[in-house]
Order: C-alpha cells, then structure tokens, then sequence
C-alpha cells in the first residue's frame, strides 16, 4: 500500500460523529466468557434439548445465587432471557443465538448475549455477561402513563432543547427497563428523528410511571408517480465527469438522482435529497409526501449541476457496493433497505451525521473541511453507523461507543480502499475534504499512525495526541467518555492486522484488508453486543478469526494469530 506523508494537526474529535449526548448514565459492564482464545466447549449440552433449550439452560446456570422471586409482580414469572436473534453458519457448522434479559417480559436496556452452538449444540463461545441482580428486581412493570403521553413528554423536552418542531421525520416507541445508579425503572424510550431546526436522533427515556426524564442523548444516527430509468451525467466534487443511472417522472418530465442498484441480483434503493439550508416549510412538505427529508435533486435534462449531491450518490453506491460484493450484506439493515442521503445540511455545516435513517452531509466551512459529500471513507464511515444500528447497536458511550466509531473508521478506509488501485490507498478518515487550503494536511483521524492527530490540550492527553495504546485511553467525561478519541486504540489494532508492522515491542504479520474486512464483518454481525467493551472486541476478532481460518494441530492459524498480536501490541490482553 502506498504511503502518503501527512503533516500533523490539531483537532477536536467532534466530526464524522453520531454527536451524543450521555449524563449521569454507568451502563451495566460486560465480560466476554469465551474461554481464553480456544475453540473449545467450554458448556456440555444435556441429552435431548433443542438448540433454544440449551441457550436457556446454560444461561440459567451462569446465574448465581438466585433466590426466589419475591413479589416481583402478580404476573407469572418470565424468563429472565429472551432469544431474538438466530443465526446458522452452514459453512462451519455452528449457531449463534443472540438473547436480551427481560423482567416481567420488559427487556433491560443495554442487555444481551451471544451464545454460539457447535454441530452438537454444546455451548463453544459466550459473550455478554449475565446479570444476576436482576432476579432480585422488584419494580413495577405494568405503565401508568400511556406510550403517547410518554411521546408527548419526549417532544416537550427536545423542543425546549432545539426550538418548536413542526413535524418529525419519524418516532419510534418501546417499553423498556432502564438501569441507573444501581436501580432500575420502567420507562418508555422515545427515539426521535429530525431534521429542522437541526439534524438530530434524539432517545429519551421517560419514566412509564412518573413521565420524568431519567435519561436522554442524542444519537445522531404515498402513490408513486410513474417513471422511467435514464442515463445521466453529472460533474462530482472532485471535478470528474460521474455517468450513472436516475429516474426520470414520465408525468413532470424531472429527472431525479434516485437509481435502484442491482447487485448480486438484488436490487437496493439509493436516493440523494437537498436540504437547501433553507426552513422548515419546504423541508417538512416532502418529507411528509415521500417519508424522507429534503427537495428532489432535479433536473430539466439528464446533466445534474449539484457536484455535492452527485458525490453523495455515487459513494452511497460504492459503499453498498462493497457490503453486498465483501460481506453479501444486502444494505445496511440486511433486507434491502433504501439509502438515503440529504446534502447541503444547515449553513456551512462542519459534519456529516447518521440519524437513525439516513446519511446527513454539510457543506463545511472551506477551510476546516469542504463538502462532507466529497469523501468516500466519510460515506463509508456513516453508512457503517447504520450497519452497526442494525447489529450489534453497540451503545454511544465509553469503551462501546469507541468501539461504535473505531468500526465505523475502519469500514469506512476499507469501502474506499476497496475501490482505489493499490497505489493510492490509505489509512486516513476524511483526507479528501479535510483542510481544503492545505495541500497534504492529512485527515480527521490516521489508522497507521494515530498519534499524527494532536488533540487540544483540555483532554489531558499523553502528548496531546490520540492513543494509541490501552493504557494511554482517556478516561475522562468529554466526548461521552471518549468516544472518538478511544476509537483510535482499536484503529490501530485494524491497521496491523492488516498491513503489520512492530507496535510497542510486539511484532505483527499482517493478514491484508481482505481477511481484516471479513474478520471484523463476522465480530460486528455475530458476536458484539450493545455494551461490549475492549476486552470483549478482542475476545470476538480472536473468536471470528478462529470461525474463518480454523486452528491447525492445536495450533492458531495465521490469521488468528495475527490478530492475537495486534491486540497484545495495543495493550488489549486475553
């Protein structure tokens, strides 16, 4: 791979960002059980269990101490351990059963385990700690305020935040436990998504008996008209003649940036909106016509003059490209799900966000960054945060919201790597639109060499740069716990299972992107779970590498190995 000098910077890590906002909140902490880097059984199945009966059985007996129930509630006693996930690898064999804890049929925020069967079905790798006070809850679990009055109470909090809403572009309700400060409440989570008066996927957790906020943050993350497939042109951001697909309406004569991309015989709407900086009048009309947000990109003829918007859908393309070529994931939730983009987000906007729906780019400032839509690896890097939403959910804070960045930054090197020659391929998140004024600057965040980031002074850093060892993490509170700067330790870890190189005495032989991309896929899609933290990031990457390049004579593969290296060398141990 070809290596690019970039000079050094100062930088807040608060672009390319999902930009939460977390308080007062210490989720339940998790231990991932795989035995100590072995494909062992590490549980016996009894005799004659279906695969759902043995999940049950051996998280029952990962619980200790359990005394009886008492008065939990007048309802029969559930079972403290849901299966909602199954998932069958036909090439090895195995299956992997994702649970969440429940009281009383309420899942517990914040919960869950992967348990993975062999051919037998004896238990080989666990991940996610089971919680043993939860048999000892005694809350109420029947609401007492309804699903819209908690809707309400959610809707006066973030409009007294952002200013008067006139409508949503979308919100979704469930009934939850919500774990704080060592107790637990039934609350409805609200999760919120809008895009005037500013861009935002806000979840709030509203008490189901009082209608108090006891959590909130901010995640951000009709008929058809008859029409006609066309052939358009378009210059990009990086002044390049783009030829692709749009839809053209029979009935105005308009043609939109909207293609159904087929790949693998499977078709994936991609879309690409305007939200014009303009107000909320105009945004919300289509966003109510169509059920997403902005104005039809649109043109008289089939040449599109918005070089922001044609980059957008063509990353857009070339990502989803990637996940259904690399990964045959068929879109970012695994079912064909439409891609959109909104461009031209607010009044030179310095980020570009996932809301929980669809990719949002601002025009940057032409100095700190141009156009976000300009970047592949940025594309990459957000649709990756619906990819995330969509598996393991890995919760926005601490050591699992690194850990929700870090993947992000990772598949969004490897998505645009993937379709570079091999001479310009790099390790650098943003270097396309970052600094626009200073030739070579580099980007937002290095994977090879974190440390060529410098952050301010206020994190209290080692040199004042990002780490790139465990034991140099911040540990502080800004950046919900570190959330962007941690990110760059497992960044690290990637780019050394995949290149090589010495790192702090350990030497790694690199295995190449390909067998990283796959690896990380697996870890991602099949053994992380919302509240994974570093150890357990290792524990899954050693656990997936096993899965795809099995031990040999007792001994761990290349690539296993590679990966066990990587992870020592960043301080992350078994």
């Amino acid at each position: 791979m070809k290596k690019k000098n970039f000079t050094k910077k100062v930088i807040l890590p608060t672009a390319l960002a999902l930009s939460v906002t977390f308080t007062g909140f210490s989720p339940l902490s998790t231990y991932a059980a795989i035995q100590t880097e072995t494909n062992e059984v590490i549980w016996q199945a009894p005799k004659g269990l279906n695969k759902e009966e043995v999940v049950q059985a051996y998280l029952q007996d990962q619980l200790k101490d359990q005394p009886q129930p008492k008065a939990r509630s007048s309802k029969k006693n559930v079972n403290q351990f849901k299966i909602i996930d199954e998932q069958v690898d036909k090439q090895i064999g195995t299956t992997h059963m994702k649970t969440v804890e429940q009281i009383n049929g309420v899942p517990v925020y914040g919960s869950g385990q992967t348990i993975s069967l062999d051919e037998d079905l004896n238990v080989y790798a666990s991940i996610g700690e089971v919680n043993n006070e939860l048999v000892k809850v005694n809350i109420n679990t029947t609401p007492t305020i309804t699903e819209e009055e908690a809707e309400s109470q959610a809707k006066a909090a973030i409009e007294n935040e952002i200013g008067a809403i006139k409508d949503y572009d979308g919100i979704e309700t469930d009934l939850m436990v919500f774990p704080k400060n060592d107790e637990y409440h039934l609350t409805y989570l609200v999760k919120a998504s809008t895009s005037i008066p500013e861009p935002g996927y806000f979840h709030y957790f509203i008490d189901a008996h009082t209608g108090e906020v006891q959590h909130h943050f901010n995640a951000l993350h009709s008929a058809e008209p008859e029409t006609e497939t066309v052939s358009a042109r378009g210059l990009d951001l990086l002044g390049k003649m783009q030829n692709f697909n749009a839809t053209k309406n029979i009935e105005t004569g308009k043609t939109h940036l909207y293609s159904l991309e087929t790949v693998k015989n499977r078709s994936v709407p991609i879309h690409t909106y305007d939200a014009q900086r303009m107000g909320e009048t105009p945004f919300i009309l289509l966003s109510a016509l169509l059920g997403f947000t902005g104005f039809e990109v649109e043109t008289a003829s089939n040449f599109f003059y918005d070089p922001a918007a044609i980059s957008a859908q063509q990353n857009s393309i070339k990502v989803n490209k990637y996940y259904q070529n690399v990964h045959d994931r068929n879109s970012l939730d695994n079912d064909g799900m439409k891609i959109i983009s909104t461009v031209h987000i607010g009044d030179k906007w310095n980020n570009a966000a996932w809301n929980g729906k669809q990719m949002l780019y601002g025009d940057g400032d032409g100095s700190y960054f141009s156009s976000l839509a300009g970047a592949l690896d940025v594309a990459g890097h957000e649709m990756t945060h619906g990819v995330i939403t969509n598996t393991a959910n890995l919760t926005y804070e601490g050591e699992s919201g690194a850990l929700n960045e870090s993947i992000a930054d990772i598949f969004g090197v490897l998505a645009e790597n993937h379709s570079k020659a091999e001479e310009d391929r790099n390790w650098v998140i943003g270097e396309d639109v970052y600094t626009p004024n200073i030739p070579g600057d580099g980007g937002l965040r290095s994977l090879e060499n974190p440390k060529d980031n410098s952050l301010h002074p206020n994190y209290g850093m080692k040199d004042d740069a990002y780490p790139d060892h465990y034991d140099d993490r911040y540990l502080g509170e800004l950046d919900k716990g570190g959330v962007h700067i941690n990110s760059s330790i497992n960044n690290k870890a990637a780019y050394l299972i995949a290149e090589g190189g010495e790192h702090y005495g350990t030497t790694v032989n690199g295995i190449g992107s390909d067998k990283l991309g796959k690896i990380l896929y697996k870890a991602l899609t099949v053994y992380l779970v919302p509240s994974s933290n570093f150890s357990e990031m290792r524990e899954a990457m050693v656990q997936s590498a096993r899965d795809l390049y099995p031990d040999r004579n007792g001994e761990p593969s290349a690539e296993t190995a590679a990966v066990m290296a990587a992870y020592d060398s960043i301080g992350v141990l078994e």
